[in-house]
């Protein structure tokens, strides 16, 4: 046995330390299965760990992870297999990969793997697997139409379907739209049946309550139809039932309502049935009647094909008719039956009326005969003859049947009106005249009562002689007036003259001592002297010379206060006319200046003008009229382009208008910021005319009101929302505050670390992020270093008392240095003193290191210790075997970089 063991390799040794420190020593590319075998078989996990790690094949990472016995081993295992598989997707074979996923994977590497898998059916597996809306939320954003597409069902799983629809594209935008309108469809359908049902059952009772059967039948037969086409299966069954139930109820009371209406609707058919006969015979009979009237004034007009004994046939006919049985009884049949019976009398007369009709002939021919008058003098005995022929005439007419006397009124018009037209011109004058006379009469009755007496004799004289010209007939129509007016003035003249001496006297009174009295209105005292005056004049050229004279000197006085006041009214008007001609001028000169003038600064300049002229003192209405018209005459075709000006501006506003309008505010913020911008567009453009800026300003503004009210509510929306987001983001690092105090080992603060990184926060709360991180940091460092500092402690214990070597300090590998070149530069790395005796060397090391890291190699103080621990090796109880001067030049370098 002991023989055998001195030929076994260090790797089969039965101590754990000696094969670790064999395990150190195998190569792996030339030892692979050797170190493959330990990986797989060695009973030690720290050598089957140690093995794993020296190869680091992801196939033997598998293996150790599906069969592997030992926790930790297991774990790492795991670990390692996912960064492989995160690292290159072609790690492992489909089905590995698959039972991987299936059976080992964490849901934190499931998740890396779901972003970063390109199959499509194994992102599937993996998303349906996590079943986390977030994770399924960021992969659906990303994917193409296909794998949108087959994610379809699990987001309608995740109920995601309205959020990522607007992010969907072609077929499963189409997809999620449907099952959206489909589930709008299933809510709004039961609400949409029952308000078609209750609807058609609020008809069909409001029915029962018309009266009109054909009404009644075919909207119930309507009603019935759009009944039995509901779809009553969105209802309950409960629901179903009941309005089953009451549909048969109305319908019911509906069919027996319908049946009752039915019988009276029947009745009143027939009932119109024999009203429309009655009618037709009652047509009939008065179209007989017609017939006989007309033959009767065929007859009497000399047609004598019209027989005596057709007429009597007609009679009887028309007798015969009333008593048809068709005729129903009322007032158009009793006015119909005293219209015939006036017709038969008249038949049984038809003789006498024979005789009135040929005398009746011959006055119409007598009044056709009359003669024409020649002048005026023959007027009134033509007029007269005409008068009496007429009477005659017209009551001759009268006693002759209605039908007849049309017939001869006729006639008799064309008569009158022949006569009328030979006599029109002298009869024309006649009236001219009188209308003349009468507009006189008038007049002299509205002076009269104005106690104008003076004026009305004047006029009377005029109707004196417009009176005289009449013929008596037409005077008869004046002659009451006439004489009243005649006699009133013949009455007033002598009167007149009596008051006007008495008047004159008061006038003169009054002028005196308005000319002593005070002025204290200039314009009443005008007005005063006016009235005085007027009064003065009416007294006529009679007044004596002396008077008048007098009159005057009083009137002067009065009004010599007066003066004064109005010669400065005078030169205010003066100024006030110079103002306005200066105006005048002004506008003359910007009207030669326009074309020179760019239109914004002449529309300034334009308006000051207007604005000045408007503000200018007033004068008299006459006098401002025609400088106004000067000043608009002024203004050339500068008024012209000041209004072009203003509709340019109107139509730019109205552009802007309508753009604001047309803001899409589905983004109220970009609608915003659009707004803004044409606010400044607005503010560029220049006025667009009293008639149109107003009216645009206050559509404009209503337009942003609008938009900044839904923007405010936007706004406040987003910041409740942004509050509940933040408040949510609190609580969750408040979580993390709490994991971080209970967590205890590295791989848990690497996994807080890990989510406080992902952790979507808004941004006042980063700094809080930020700050959680660098403490869970500065914890894992210090764990770290901690892990570190034992790490080093246990390999100097090791070194200086000659223990053995910890297995971990094991596995380095091999570099193209000598143990002592290793040394030299920990020495270096940590800042130790090397031997005097290798100080030459040190410094050809210093300068091998400077170069090495030129080149981008640069070794750490452990990664030294285990390529040394790798070059000197370890013996079978795993005790260093490296020389002792070295070895106490390391532990000098290891209590240097522990006590750091």
């Amino acid at each position: 046995m002991i023989f055998k063991q001195l030929f076994q390799p260090k790797w089969k040794h039965p101590k754990e330390t000696t094969r670790l420190g064999a395990l150190a020593q195998l190569d792996k590319q030339q030892d692979a299965h050797i170190i493959t075998t330990l990986a797989c078989e060695d009973p030690s996990a720290n050598v089957r760990t140690a093995a794993l790690k020296k190869l680091n094949d992801v196939g033997l990472w598998w293996q150790a992870c599906q069969q592997d016995g030992e926790p930790s081993i297991k774990r790492l295992a795991n670990q390692k297999v996912a960064e492989a598989i995160l690292a290159s997707p072609d790690a492992l074979s489909d089905s590995d990969k698959e039972r991987y996923i299936d059976r080992f994977a964490a849901d934190k590497t499931l998740e890396q793997l779901a972003l970063q898998e390109k199959t499509a059916a194994v992102k599937i597996k993996l998303l349906t697997r996590l079943n986390k809306a977030p994770l399924l939320e960021q992969v659906f954003r990303s994917a193409d139409d296909a794998l949108q597409l087959q994610l379809c069902e699990l987001v309608l799983k995740l109920q995601l379907t309205e959020k990522l629809l607007k992010v969907a594209k072609g077929e499963a935008k189409d997809k999620l739209q449907k099952v959206i309108d489909e589930q709008q469809r299933q809510e709004q359908m039961p609400l949409e049946v029952a308000e078609q049902v209750k609807l058609i059952l609020a008809k069909l009772n409001a029915l029962r309550e018309k009266t009109d059967y054909q009404l009644v039948n075919s909207q119930f037969l309507q009603l019935e139809k759009q009944f039995q086409q509901l779809e009553l299966e969105w209802l309950d069954e409960e629901l179903r039932a009941q309005t089953q139930s009451k549909y048969t109820q109305l319908a019911a009371k509906l069919s027996a309502h319908s049946d009752k209406l039915k019988v009276a609707y029947e009745q009143e058919q027939a009932q119109q049935l024999a009203k429309q006969r009655s009618v037709l015979a009652l047509a009939n009979l008065s179209a007989l009647a017609e017939e006989i009237s007309n033959a009767m004034a065929l007859r009497f007009d000399g047609n004598e094909q019209i027989q005596t004994d057709w007429l009597y046939a007609k009679v009887a006919q028309a007798k015969d008719m009333l008593q048809s049985q068709d005729l129903q009884a009322g007032s158009e049949l009793q006015s119909q039956q005293q219209e015939l019976e006036r017709l038969f009398k008249q038949v049984e007369q038809l003789a006498a009326y024979e005789q009135d009709v040929d005398a009746l002939r011959e006055q119409l021919a007598a009044y056709g005969n009359l003669s024409v008058p020649a002048d005026i003098s023959e007027l009134d005995a033509a007029l007269s003859a005409e008068a009496e022929q007429r009477a005659q005439l017209q009551q001759a007419i009268k006693a002759l049947p209605k039908e007849l006397a049309a017939l001869w009124q006729q006639q008799f018009n064309q008569a009158k009106k022949h006569w009328q037209s030979q006599n029109d011109p002298l009869i024309q004058e006649q009236k001219q005249l009188q209308s003349v006379a009468r507009k006189k009469a008038r007049d002299i009755r509205r002076l009269i009562n104005q106690g104008r007496y003076r004026v009305a004799f004047g006029v009377f004289n005029g109707l004196q002689e417009a009176y005289a010209q009449l013929a008596v007939h037409f005077q008869n129509d004046l002659s009451r007036e006439y004489e009243s007016l005649a006699k009133t003035l013949d009455d007033a003249k002598d009167w007149h003259q009596y008051a006007g001496e008495a008047q004159q006297e008061q006038l003169l009174e009054a002028a005196k001592e308005l000319a002593q009295g005070d002025c204290d209105d200039a314009n009443e005292r005008l007005a005063q002297v006016k009235r005085l005056r007027k009064s003065w004049q009416l007294l006529g050229p009679e007044v004596a010379q002396q008077a008048k004279e007098a009159f005057e000197r009083a009137i002067e006085a009065a009004f010599a206060p007066c003066r004064e006041y109005f010669a400065e009214q005078q030169a205010l008007k003066e100024q006030a006319m110079a103002e306005r001609e200066q105006l005048i001028a002004q506008m003359q000169s910007l009207s030669e200046r326009a074309a020179e003038l760019e239109t914004r600064e002449l529309e300034h300049q334009f308006n000051a003008l207007l604005k000045q002229w408007r503000a200018a003192k007033h004068i008299e209405s006459k006098l401002y009229h025609k400088l106004s018209k000067a000043f608009c005459n002024a203004q050339g075709d500068m008024a012209e382009r000041v209004a072009k000006f203003y509709q340019d501006n109107a139509h730019a506003k109205e552009a802007l208008l309508q753009q604001a309008e047309a803001l899409d505010t589905s983004d109220v913020f970009a609608a915003t910021n659009k707004l803004k911008e044409l606010q400044q567009q607005w503010q560029q453009i220049g006025f667009a005319g009293n008639a149109k800026e107003r009216k645009l300003w206050q559509a404009f503004r209503r337009v942003n009101d609008g938009i900044f009210s839904q923007r405010d509510a936007a706004k406040a929306q987003q910041q409740q929302a942004h509050a509940e987001q933040k408040a949510e983001q609190v609580s969750a690092l408040e979580a993390l505050e709490q994991q971080l105090a209970q967590a205890q080992s590295n791989a848990d603060l690497q996994h807080l670390l890990n989510d406080v990184q992902q952790l979507q926060l808004v941004r006042e709360l980063q700094g809080q992020r930020q700050q959680l991180a660098a403490r869970i940091e500065a914890a894992l460092n210090a764990k770290e270093q901690a892990l570190q500092t034992r790490h080093f402690k246990e390999l100097r214990t090791a070194l200086a008392e000659q223990q053995a070597v910890p297995a971990d300090w094991l596995s380095g590998t091999r570099v193209d240095l000598t143990p002592e070149q290793l040394v030299l530069r920990l020495e270096i790395t940590n800042n130790l003193a090397s031997p005097e005796s290798l100080s030459t060397q040190r410094m050809q090391e210093q300068v091998s290191m400077l170069d090495n890291k030129h080149h981008g190699v640069e070794h750490t103080s452990e990664e030294l210790l285990l390529a040394w621990l790798a070059g000197v090796g370890v013996n079978e109880q795993g005790i260093c075997q490296g020389a002792q001067a070295e070895i106490e030049r390391l532990v000098v370098v290891l209590d240097k970089m522990v006590s750091v």
